[in-house]
């Protein structure tokens, strides 16, 4: 049985009372705890959320996360801040009760284990999909995202909005750069995240992002991830929907970023001019050391001239051969919902706006505090500022779009793609309109 396995068999079962009840006694009270653990040299961030119900969830570099129910969670606290076994099998026994040695000895070797391979990726930008199929059935859903989605605004704006991300438990933030964004706005607010504890990505074009000493300032800053709109491997292609030099611009800074210690991640749009050629893509990507990838589909409706988008119908093929590439290229890749095509709209506009948001692990918080899920209507759930996230939670936009992952969206026509996992890409309900 592999670890994965082992571990869900040990995290799951517990019931919410006797959780809550058993983090009391523990003396362990809900929030996001920040630690950084050494092992052989490397050091890797974890963060620790603890929810009202007992249940933890434990995210490595952000790249990586695992739930943890009562009995993980004072292990896994205990192991990062280097609790002695002693110390750890005393509490366990006091909220548990009598417990044989043996079984403690093995359940701490079990969580120590799974804390080494959860640093194994280092900071790798965050790749995980809580909706996808290697997850169990079973697995307790999301009720606060992992990440937000945040455009890069004025810094202090921004601060309310970061620090109410961490007061929240949620620890990892992308900003968003656009054409109006002040190179010191994006220092300033990457300072500010990491003060917090936060992981800080940026997203924005090769072209703004690479000027002067600004990767350098960011590197400084403490950035921790920069994604970039990465078209193709042809600079034609993508320079067409871009702008002159762009392609030359971002090839530059994904270099820059690795130099730098930054992790560099492309982010790639799947239109009819770039789908075909993924494989080349993916090759060129990781022949130049990035090992990341976004990836999202603009799409169009029955009935509506594409111009340059997927039709919706062609959506599970340039899926199936994208997710074919990565695995042959040995890539990591995540997916991002698919972005509605709206007449009235060029599709070079949509590919510059770039996707609502990280993958259905994560929200769009724009700097008023309006929240939109990642998928369906640009409507509010709420306001991060001014509402509790259990108003947010019970709004009809959020909702609406939990139910539509916890449906079964599988197929006979397409089994065992990762697309499929959080919602049919071929059903426009489904895609950020």
């Amino acid at each position: 049985m592999s670890l994965w396995n082992r571990v869900r068999r040990f995290l799951f079962g517990f019931r919410p009372s006797a959780g809550r009840a058993a983090l009391r006694k523990a003396g362990i009270p809900p929030g996001l705890y920040h630690y950084f653990r050494d092992a052989g040299g490397q050091v890797s961030r974890f963060h620790l959320r603890v929810d009202p119900d007992g249940w933890g969830l434990l995210v490595a570099g952000a790249t990586a996360a695992v739930w943890l129910r009562p009995s993980g969670v004072i292990y896994a606290k205990a192991l990062l801040e280097n609790q002695p076994p002693e110390n750890i099998f005393q509490l366990q026994k006091a909220v548990f009760g009598p417990v044989p040695t043996q079984r403690l000895e093995a359940d701490l070797a079990e969580v120590r284990q799974l804390l080494d391979r959860l640093q194994r990726p280092g900071t790798d930008y965050p790749m995980l999909n809580l909706m996808d199929p290697a997850w169990c059935k079973e697995v307790k859903h999301l009720d606060r995202p992992l990440s937000a989605d945040v455009p890069a605004g004025e810094p202090d704006r921004l601060e309310r909005i970061l620090r109410r991300l961490w007061e929240l438990g949620i620890p990892h933030v992308t900003l968003v750069a656009g054409r109006s964004t002040e190179p010191a706005w994006l220092v300033r607010a990457v300072e500010l995240a990491e003060d917090l504890g936060l992981i800080a990505g940026l997203r924005g074009l090769g072209s703004l992002l690479n000027q002067g000493t600004c990767l350098q300032d960011l590197a400084q800053a403490g950035l921790d991830h920069l994604n970039l709109l990465y078209l193709a491997d042809d600079p034609a292609v993508h320079d067409r929907w871009t702008c002159a030099g762009d392609h030359e611009q971002v090839l530059q800074a994904l270099e820059a970023a690795q130099k730098l210690e930054i992790c560099p991640v492309a982010e790639t749009p799947l239109i009819e001019a770039t789908w075909q050629r993924i494989d080349q893509t993916l090759a060129s990507l990781v022949s130049r050391g990035v090992g990341n990838i976004g990836v999202y589909a603009i799409a169009a409706g029955p009935g509506i001239a594409s111009g340059g988008a997927l039709p919706g119908e062609q959506l599970v093929q340039a899926a199936q051969w994208l997710e074919e590439s990565a695995s042959q290229a040995q890539i990591r890749f995540l997916w991002y919902p698919p972005v509605q095509y709206h007449l009235g709209q060029s599709l070079a506009t949509l590919l510059l706006r770039g996707p609502r948001c990280s993958g259905d692990t994560a929200i769009r918080v724009e700097l008023d505090g309006s929240v939109l899920v990642a998928r369906g209507p640009a409507q509010s759930a709420g306001n991060l500022l001014t509402d509790s996230w259990q108003k947010i939670l019970r709004s009809p936009v959020m909702r609406r779009y939990q139910s539509r992952l916890r449906s079964d969206t599988q197929c006979a026509d397409c089994p065992g793609l990762v697309i499929c996992a959080a919602d049919c890409p071929r059903n426009p309900e489904g895609w950020a309109q």
